[in-house]
């Protein structure tokens, strides 16, 4: 069972990277541009996200997915500013990241890795309006693929979760707040570009 886990620990962070890897290649394209609001905020949040999750589970098997995406976020968010390919931040997307800062800064004052922990879930949430306000209004602001492939590898997480199962219900948080928040932003893209197709082939 450990080895079992370990592997898929392996496998979820090779998702992960590959996702950004995609992502990357698909900003660099000019087919997508990063939201600059939601990407600061992961910078920070899942830095945070890393050790608060490590110190809460005990478990590095369960954290290494944070680990490797805190890292790779930064490395992305650091890549697209340098190419100039990130958007703007307007002042809803201000407001958002001023919320989700402020949760991230409540871990000071709780002190307890297991609230701080899902206080940054919250902040996750909070982080993603900006890109979930971005696709409603234009589906074609991001491409399904690498968010897929994120949601795909916080399930193989909630897998590992599962496996080394401990009884400590807040484990579950993480993966499985973000295994949701990824992929439907994948699934809207598809939905509402589907549904723009549908309607600009009606008859008028």
């Amino acid at each position: 069972m450990s080895a079992l886990s370990s592997m898929l620990a392996a496998v979820a962070a090779m998702i992960h990277l590959s996702a950004y890897v995609v992502y990357a290649r698909q900003t660099n394209r000019g087919e997508t541009r990063l939201n600059t609001a939601t990407w600061i905020l992961w910078v920070f949040l899942s830095s945070l996200n890393a050790a608060s999750y490590l110190m809460m589970s005990g478990d590095p098997a369960k954290s290494l997915l944070s680990f490797a995406g805190a890292t790779a976020c930064t490395v992305t968010l650091i890549y697209a500013l340098a190419k100039g390919k990130a958007s703007p931040i307007a002042p809803w997307d201000a407001a958002a990241l001023a919320a989700g800062l402020a949760a991230a800064g409540a871990w000071m004052v709780w002190r307890s890795a297991t609230y701080a922990n899902l206080i940054l879930q919250a902040g996750f949430v909070i982080s993603m309006i900006p890109t979930y306000r971005g696709i409603f209004k234009d589906p074609a602001a991001e491409k399904p693929l690498p968010w897929l492939m994120w949601g795909s590898a916080y399930a193989v997480n909630l897998c590992v979760v599962l496996l080394r199962w401990r009884g400590h219900d807040a484990d579950l948080a993480y993966p499985c707040i973000n295994l949701v928040t990824h992929s439907g932003v994948g699934w809207c893209v598809i939905t509402l570009t589907r549904r723009r197709a549908r309607r600009s082939q009606d008859p008028a």
